[in-house]
């Protein structure tokens, strides 16, 4: 019992804060071993593990996020169903999307960069990968900005 007890750990946030948490009695090897973050840009679910705890995603990457698919319209920030946008180990913005399967189309119907962020032309060409891919998981052929494309 006693070697798998959790050990005590400092964690980083965004802020660059130093805080005291709990970790795995492995945790150094498991660091050691865990492979670095990819540069490749990917589009989160809103129910991802990785962003369910908000408060949690605030603190490590800085990244505000709700979702607000229960919000009335008319007081929603963002949109009805939006996808936090991770590239390596930094979020760098959010798109709302809409599919229709049956008509094989995907549209992207809002963009919100982050602060700070720039949208060069090598990162529009990650998410324009990223929503291919996205796509092609739903079975989708056309994909649509209905929003003007970042950069």
């Amino acid at each position: 019992a006693e070697a798998r007890r959790p050990v005590p750990v400092e964690v980083q946030g965004a802020d660059g804060a130093w805080r005291a948490a709990w970790g795995a009695p492995d945790i150094e090897e498991r660091l050691a071993r865990a492979p670095g973050a990819t540069t490749r840009l990917r589009i989160l679910n809103p129910f991802d593990p990785a962003i369910r705890d908000r408060v949690r995603l605030e603190r490590l990457f800085g990244f505000a996020y709700r979702n607000e698919m229960f919000v009335p319209k008319d007081k929603r920030f963002w949109g009805y169903y939006v996808y936090p946008l991770l590239e390596g180990d930094r979020f760098v913005g959010r798109c709302e999307l809409k599919a229709d399967r049956a008509a094989g189309w995907l549209r992207v119907t809002g963009f919100w960069p982050e602060r700070g962020v720039k949208w060069g032309p090598a990162r529009v060409e990650k998410l324009e990968a990223e929503l291919a891919r996205f796509a092609r998981l739903a079975g989708i052929r056309e994909i649509h900005w209905d929003v003007a494309r970042p950069g």
